[in-house]
């Protein structure tokens, strides 16, 4: 098994995250959490670098982040020094990248080298694709989540019709050379900005974000006498999208469709979503509650 090049994203949160309401009590992080956060005195990157070159399959690192920042651990990795928004990270990540499958993680979870290897082999299993994102299966006893129960959900529905409530992975695999990376930009922006908000919100937000540039690529199209279509059915899978995840009842191989028709060239391979019963996948750290519930410890920069 061929290992996957992996970059982990790692710029800063510039100001606190939006909590959903009822959570006044947790405190949200506003920082670089690749390092600030300690887990036995290490910086949290660290765990993460040493489990994924000790897996099968994921390897070579590369940090996406402030080199100012992560330069100085002398980790076994690459550094890409940008310190921008998670869109314009990635981008220099997916820049940099020579070519062929890359996986992007957050720099703020923690799964076990046996999860790394885990997932490596469900991708194999899963064949070509243009983007494998897995997502996370809420367990029936919602204390296994302990401080991250407050994370929002939604709800998809499996092929053998089973309706399973999810929290979004934080490892994706893509191939860059299959996505219209322009909108996949400005939509991960508009996405973290208003994560941990509700989908109607973040519909509204979202579609406000990509509605000038999709008619901007479309007036393009025209002035070369080509059909406008790139706005319509962008707009018409995104609205499909958000009216049936806010339902709660969008079949999964539909949500990898309507998905595929917005950020796959033409003729571009699929997208798979997969669901995996790996918490620690979903438990991206976000409040000071959460990085002590894995015994870890929040320090300001200055006393890294």
């Amino acid at each position: 098994m061929q290992r996957v090049p992996v970059t982990i994203l790692c710029g800063s949160d510039r100001k606190p995250g939006t909590l959903p309401e009822g959570s006044s009590a947790l405190h949200p992080l506003a920082t670089y959490k690749g390092i600030a956060i300690r887990i036995a005195g290490r910086p949290l990157v660290a765990w993460l670098v040493e489990r994924l070159l000790a897996s099968k399959g994921f390897g070579p690192v590369t940090l996406a982040g402030p080199a100012r920042v992560y330069a100085p651990l002398g980790l076994d990795a690459r550094v890409i020094d940008t310190d921008a928004s998670v869109a314009r990270n990635l981008r220099a990540a997916i820049e940099a990248h020579p070519g062929g499958p890359l996986a992007v993680l957050a720099c703020d979870v923690l799964p076990s080298t046996a999860e790394f290897d885990e997932l490596r082999a469900r991708y194999e299993e899963a064949g070509a694709c243009a983007l494998w994102f897995p997502f996370v299966r809420v367990p029936k006893d919602l204390k296994e989540l302990g401080a991250f129960a407050w994370k929002p959900e939604y709800t998809v529905v499996l092929d053998s019709g089973e309706s399973v409530p999810i929290l979004p992975g934080h490892l994706g695999i893509l191939d860059p050379q299959c996505l219209r990376l322009p909108l996949l930009y400005r939509l991960l922006d508009s996405a973290y900005r208003t994560r941990n908000h509700s989908v109607a919100y973040r519909r509204v937000v979202m579609l406000r974000t990509v509605l000038l540039s999709l008619l901007g690529q479309d007036l393009w199209r025209l002035s070369r006498m080509r059909a406008p279509s790139r706005t319509l059915t962008v707009l018409r899978s995104g609205f499909k999208l958000a009216h049936e995840l806010r339902a709660g009842r969008i079949q999964l191989s539909e949500l990898e469709q309507l998905i595929g028709r917005i950020f796959l060239h033409e003729s571009a391979g699929c997208i798979r979503y997969p669901t995996v019963d790996m918490i620690s996948l979903a438990e991206d750290i976000d409040t000071e509650e959460e990085a002590r519930s894995v015994h870890g410890e929040v320090r300001p920069l200055g006393n890294a």
